[in-house]
């Protein structure tokens, strides 16, 4: 656990380090008392557990604290205009914001849940509103500090990730839920109970800031959408738009990622580097 944390410079508390708990199910109990193992090749200072030699990230994550509690003010602020867009079902703070890990000139990603059948639709809404509010993050930006990063959108009837790592269910447990829409953050842990096997002492307390339910607007707008074939239309746009810089994104109908760099297999590649280097497969 604390070979993943550190890739990120990121020193656990004990009761982190515990939520976090790679695979093993154990008594709070006894897990305090193995954290005592003198042997074990961890560090701490303060309330925090670290690997040999890292103490500098102690310093790094309260620094890092400060610039993040500024930029999640920002972002919350953003993420309310947001949700008057009745197409969205839930949106959700990721990345390093998401556990209170930013540098000063990072930027912000953000999750969405789209209604179903239209997340094309709500990616071309989001956009604009993102522009018009002067925080979107376009893909050649270079100024990213506070910017938007509409990075992953999901339909509401694909919320299950086919993919059972451990990247991406940290991204899952650490994900921090702003606006909800018709109680879409309860059945999106649903769909993916299967992080409980990999985080089997991670219990879900998250909750939304801001709940609503969809209003007769709301519903008219999603009618007008499905009736008059404005899905289609959007994403036939805004394809066009992309094609000349598609790299390796994942584009479908049901399912829009924009990373152009495969994160998450470079993260578990180091990873697994790490955990062979101490013999612990």
């Amino acid at each position: 656990t604390l070979l993943y944390s550190d890739l990120f410079d990121y020193p656990l508390t004990e009761e982190e380090i515990y939520k976090f708990l790679i695979f093993q199910k154990i008594d709070k109990d006894q897990f305090s008392k193995l954290l005592e193992n003198k042997n074990l090749p961890i560090d701490r200072l303060n309330n925090f557990f670290f690997l040999k030699g890292r103490r500098k990230i102690v310093k790094a994550r309260l620094m890092k604290k400060k610039f993040s509690l500024e930029k999640l003010e920002k972002a919350k602020n953003i993420i309310k205009f947001l949700g008057l867009i009745p197409t969205i079902k839930l949106i959700g703070i990721s990345g390093t914001l998401a556990v209170m890990n930013c540098k000063k000139d990072d930027d912000i990603d953000i999750f969405v849940i789209a209604e179903n059948k239209l997340v094309w639709t709500t990616r071309f809404f989001t956009a604009i509103m993102l522009i018009f509010l002067g925080v979107y993050r376009s893909k050649n930006s270079t100024a990213n500090n506070n910017k938007i990063c509409l990075n992953l959108l999901l339909d509401e009837d694909k919320m299950q990730f086919a993919n059972y790592d451990l990247f991406t269910a940290h991204e899952i447990v650490q994900l921090l839920p702003i606006f909800d829409r018709d109680k879409t953050y309860q059945k999106f842990i649903k769909a993916n109970t299967w992080i409980n096997k990999i985080f089997p002492n991670f219990k879900i307390i998250n909750q939304p800031l801001i709940k609503k339910q969809l209003n007769l607007f709301d519903k008219l707008f999603i009618f007008i959408c499905n009736n008059l074939f404005i899905e289609i239309i959007f994403k036939t746009a805004q394809l066009f738009y992309m094609k000349k810089s598609i790299t390796r994104e994942r584009l479908e109908d049901d399912f829009i990622g924009l990373h152009p760099f495969d994160y998450k297999s470079y993260v578990l590649r180091k990873y697994n580097a790490r955990i062979s280097k101490f013999s612990l497969k």
